[in-house]
């Protein structure tokens, strides 16, 4: 019981993560299907 609480913190964490570091929308140029955003730390555009 305790690995399967410390394995639900763990992802809860990691997806914070994810969504603080693409806390932007998609740009209006991105191709269908996809969505591209600016990583302002780099100046380059990423699309998933």
């Amino acid at each position: 019981m305790k690995r399967c609480l410390a394995l639900l913190a763990m992802i809860s964490l990691l997806s914070i993560n994810l969504a603080h570091a693409h806390g932007g929308g998609c740009r209006k140029s991105s191709p269908p299907g996809q969505c591209c955003h600016m990583d302002n730390r780099t100046g380059q555009v990423h699309c998933h």
